[in-house]
């Protein structure tokens, strides 16, 4: 099966309609979907590591079903990104509200997407990607990025370099803006 190039996936983006047919390209087929993945600071292992080998998928927590692996035949190509933030006492990534404006330690730092074989896909500070100063809002949404493709089989990595140390009660969750191309014959 011939495998999609961002610039063939860039080039489909043009057919896709969202509530319409799931259009097919080379055997694949695409959506739109938003994947994510929660948790609170405290929780941040040292490294930055959002999403490991030991994610398990979980309504609320993160919807990557293959850790940090996506499962055979399935890409995804990011076309933007958004940080959201809850720090009200006693906050939990699924009890959260996600209005909150960014915490400076988040604001200040960096995050960073690469994938084994590819190197760095993203790298950027957090605090244009999470509204600054301001709580999300419906019209604030997503920045676009310059799209990315993270492949099937091959550990990709999210991380997240807070400028200080984590507080408590700070849950966070960062969307990826996604179209998922999907084998036809598994969509």
């Amino acid at each position: 099966m011939k495998k999609i190039d961002i610039k063939q996936a860039v080039d489909f983006l043009m057919q896709i309609n969202q509530g319409q047919n799931t259009p097919e390209l080379y055997g694949k087929k695409a959506k739109r979907k938003v994947m994510y993945i929660a948790g609170l600071a405290l929780n941040l292992p040292s490294n930055g590591d959002l999403i490991r080998q030991s994610t398990d998928k979980q309504i609320g927590l993160t919807n990557f079903d293959g850790a940090n692996k996506l499962n055979a035949g399935k890409h995804l190509l990011v076309v933007g990104l958004r940080w959201i933030f809850d720090t009200t006492g006693s906050v939990t990534p699924t009890t959260a509200t996600w209005l909150s404006a960014a915490p400076a330690n988040f604001k200040n730092g960096e995050m960073e997407i690469s994938q084994q074989g590819g190197g760095t896909l993203f790298e950027s500070p957090i605090g244009p990607l999470s509204g600054y100063n301001a709580a999300i809002t419906p019209e604030d949404q997503f920045t676009a990025v310059v799209p990315f493709l993270i492949r099937p089989g091959v550990e990709f990595f999210i991380k997240a370099f807070l400028a200080s140390a984590a507080a408590a009660d700070q849950a966070y969750r960062l969307e990826l803006d996604c179209i998922e191309f999907v084998d036809a014959d598994k969509a």
